[in-house]
């Protein structure tokens, strides 16, 4: 039986970084912004595989994990580039959906030279999950799942929950479609079983009307920030803080991913909340040293080095 089950996207990333990328300031946003109709050089192309669930997928297979992957594609080439690249980092692909008459996911990435990020998606087949997907009695035994976003698919999510049993645990890291079912209540983290709900410093500012009874419901709440650090709350200690690994960015893609799988690696392994923390921002340095969010993940005996 799998140790771990990844649920979430699986796409292509098609990163671009060019130093002719003009960026303007206007307002408190920064624009991304070119001549329409022009030819731009390009300083480097980069075709990798991404998306919340692959990427996590691949970073417990790292961390020493039998780990699984739940995500849907389409039956075309780009999903073939998908499975080869689990294949390649031993990830089961048992519960990979695919659908002929669908359209793997992708997106393009606009990388800036301070690692900054403009990101055009295409989510296809990552965002149809559908509940007669879900292999409920795998979900039901694995000993952790490990849940991205899916698109905000509800009846999904309700599937997830009905298929989970007490003894096995369940982390969770909201995409922007679950934000807004969580603030409306429509699904609250307690409906999944969710022990460990991550989050960044914005998102759980957009959580703010719920995060009271958020609180009282999550054994432990994570919220990243990136280069400044972050915090954990648990109910016996409150809020900790924790600091950042600080590192030049290549790429900010699949960071907090990384970070989840660090700190659900410890978890895993017993670690305190403290190694957890640890662990999860030195998987997350190590990630924006490269393009993509798989490239730079750790293994088990990165994590278990003394730190410098």
């Amino acid at each position: 039986m799998h140790d771990v089950l990844s649920i979430g996207s699986a796409l292509i990333d098609i990163f671009i970084q060019s130093d002719q990328f003009e960026l303007k300031s206007e307002n408190d946003h920064v624009l991304l912004c070119q001549d329409y109709g022009n030819k731009l050089e390009v300083d480097s192309f980069h075709v990798l595989t991404g998306g919340g669930g692959g990427n996590t997928a691949v970073g417990f297979a790292r961390a020493g994990f039998n780990a699984a992957v739940l995500c849907e594609t389409g039956k075309d080439t780009l999903a073939q580039v998908i499975l080869q690249d689990f294949h390649a980092e031993t990830v089961s692909t048992n519960y990979v959906v695919q659908e002929k008459r669908e359209q793997t996911g992708g997106s393009v990435i606009l990388v800036g030279q301070d690692g900054g990020r403009s990101v055009l998606v295409h989510r296809g087949a990552a965002s149809m999950l559908d509940p007669e997907d879900v292999p409920q009695e795998a979900v039901a035994r694995v000993g952790w799942v490990h849940l991205s976003s899916i698109a905000g698919r509800l009846p999904t999510l309700q599937t997830i929950a009905g298929s989970r049993r007490q003894m096995s645990h369940l982390s969770w890291n909201p995409g922007a479609q679950e934000l807004a079912l969580i603030t409306a209540q429509q699904i609250m983290p307690a409906d999944l079983g969710c022990e460990l709900l991550i989050l960044n410093k914005q998102e759980w500012e957009q959580l703010s009307s719920v995060s009271q009874q958020l609180q009282a419901q999550v054994p432990t709440i994570v919220v990243t920030d990136g280069p400044h650090g972050g915090q954990v709350f648990t109910a016996s200690s409150g809020w900790i803080p924790y600091t950042a690994v600080v590192e030049q960015a290549v790429d900010e893609t699949g960071a907090g991913d990384a970070f989840a799988v660090g700190f659900v690696t410890a978890r895993l392994r017993n670690e305190s909340i403290e190694t957890a923390s640890l662990w999860g921002k030195q998987n997350a340095a190590a990630v924006v040293r490269h393009f993509g969010g798989k490239a730079g993940l750790l293994r088990l005996d990165d994590f278990l080095k003394e730190p410098l």
